[in-house]
């Protein structure tokens, strides 16, 4: 029986924990003041979280996208797991969530 879409930010956090680890330590509001570059924030996640670590944080932004339908639900969802950043120029949420993913699993 398929989960039931979380509601509070509690919810997403319970469902997507590594995820959350990932978005809300490297990827949240004070994030311009430690690094220069996305890139830079996701080469340092990947130095240093453990290998179960990257592989859990990588099925989670595989399931959250195959979790929610709509853009605006992507944003909520990754905004109540710690997201405080706009994706990069020219791609959506959804393509630079599938590009972090991608880049996670190839390390």
């Amino acid at each position: 029986m398929p989960q039931a879409t979380p509601q509070t930010s509690w919810e997403w956090n319970e469902r997507f924990p590594s995820l959350g680890q990932l978005l809300g330590a490297y990827f949240h509001q004070d994030f311009s003041y430690l690094y220069a570059s996305r890139e830079e924030a996701l080469d340092e996640y990947i130095g240093e979280a453990d290998s179960e670590g990257r592989v859990r944080a990588a099925q989670e932004i595989g399931e959250l996208v195959e979790t929610v339908s709509s853009d605006q639900e992507l944003r909520t969802a990754t905004s109540a797991v710690g997201l405080d950043l706009l994706p990069p120029r020219g791609m959506s949420l959804r393509e630079w969530l599938e590009s972090i993913r991608r880049r996670i699993a190839a390390a």
